[in-house]
């Protein structure tokens, strides 16, 4: 196969990685709507901006107070904040057990339990995507304050709220304080329990980016939510890490788009293995070293010998010769000594020690027939090695 081929096979295999891994990963956090980090229509970036030009402390992704070894949240925390109902029975029981001890908890899910039965005829905003909500799907509503018994914002100089995607209307009981509506049913009750406030807002569309800063979306938030300096504010998460009970692992603590992201590196790096294993293409000739004959080696040693005219001189080059060769093909350093070379050789063959050291040398050689033995001695050596040692 050409390398053109291989090169569009390749890029194909890494584009669908990356779109496995975009499927498996899902949407960015930016995405989600009422995420208080983003800055999109659908998030609420500009409700902790507001907050905090107020001289609020905004804590976000507060675990539920009491989900800890000890109950510190109770006094950490002035007002909580749900912007999604994703509490289980238990969490909202501590919620409430929360409220009753002094909290101040303002909801803006209409279909939390922890808000009174809804009257509304339209779905709430935080029900809608983010793309809805940029192509504008849904619809603003104004509200004017009616009937207005809440005192934080029973203010004349707020007048009219703007709802994105539909007012939620809530029932009133004797008990209860409201605002935006007729005494009976309003977009804002007030509920007490025990020594605190359930606060209900019948959807979350008057404090998302797009709608903030409309009519007296501000104002009315502000009130609810950061009424003094300094108000310690929590936006609960049912997402937020707690300390362990004991029965969780460690790899209980991973989020979610982390293991996704680790498959998607799993998944490449198995990509990548199957496209190194298969050789693609015809197989590549691989040439053998050459070997030579035994009446070509007395012509080669001899020919050595005629230029050096010293049968000592001859056998050093040979003997330097299978040195080399013998590091190189066991993958050990050029610079070691004859002596460790061929202890390392005698231990990878069937070749005795004193035969290895006799044709490594160092050694004397005399004669032509010394120079000779040397060298029948480096052709098995070599030999043996070459053919059925392994590096």
């Amino acid at each position: 196969m050409r390398s053109e081929g291989r090169g569009v096979v390749l890029a194909v295999l890494v584009l669908a990685v990356v779109l496995a891994g975009a499927f498996l990963i899902g949407a960015p956090t930016g995405k989600v709507p009422l995420d208080p980090r983003s800055h999109r229509p659908g998030g609420t970036s500009g409700l902790v901006a507001l907050l905090e030009a107020l001289h609020a402390d905004v804590e976000l992704d507060a675990p539920v107070p009491g989900s800890g070894p000890t109950d510190s949240s109770t006094d950490e925390v002035d007002v909580g904040l749900v912007l999604r109902d994703r509490f289980d029975d238990h969490q909202r029981d501590q919620l409430r057990r929360w409220v009753r001890s002094g909290g101040v908890l303002v909801v803006v899910d209409p279909g939390s339990p922890l808000t009174p039965g809804g009257e509304g005829e339209d779905d709430p905003v935080d029900q809608l995507s983010s793309d809805e909500i940029e192509q504008g799907l849904a619809v603003s509503f104004p509200e004017n304050p009616g009937v207005c018994d809440i005192a934080a914002i029973e203010d004349p100089d707020i007048d009219w709220i703007e709802v994105y995607g539909g007012p939620v209307r809530y029932r009133v009981d004797q008990a209860s304080e409201s605002c935006y509506g007729d005494g009976e049913s309003a977009y804002v009750v007030a509920t007490p329990e025990g020594q605190g406030t359930i606060v209900a807002i019948g959807g979350s569309g008057i404090l998302i980016n797009r709608t903030l800063d409309d009519g007296d979306n501000a104002p009315v938030i502000a009130a609810l939510l950061a009424p003094l300096d300094g108000t310690r504010v929590a936006v609960f998460d049912p997402g937020a890490p707690i300390a362990s009970t004991g029965d969780d692992t460690l790899w209980d603590l991973v989020p979610d788009n982390v293991r996704w992201a680790l498959a998607q590196l799993g998944l490449a790096f198995l990509v990548y293995v199957l496209w190194r294993v298969r050789r693609l293409g015809r197989p590549v000739p691989e040439r053998q070293p050459v070997k030579v004959a035994a009446s070509e080696l007395v012509a080669a040693v001899g020919g050595l010998l005629e230029r050096s005219g010293s049968p000592q001189h001859a056998a050093d080059v040979l003997r330097a010769d299978l040195r080399r060769d013998l590091g190189i093909r066991l993958g050990l350093r050029s610079n070691l000594r004859p002596e460790t070379l061929a202890e390392v050789v005698a231990g990878r063959s069937s070749l005795d020690l004193p035969r290895i050291q006799a044709a490594l040398g160092p050694g004397p050689v005399t004669t032509d027939q010394d120079l000779m033995a040397v060298a029948q001695l480096i052709e098995i050596v070599r030999k043996e090695v070459f053919d059925h040692v392994d590096a």
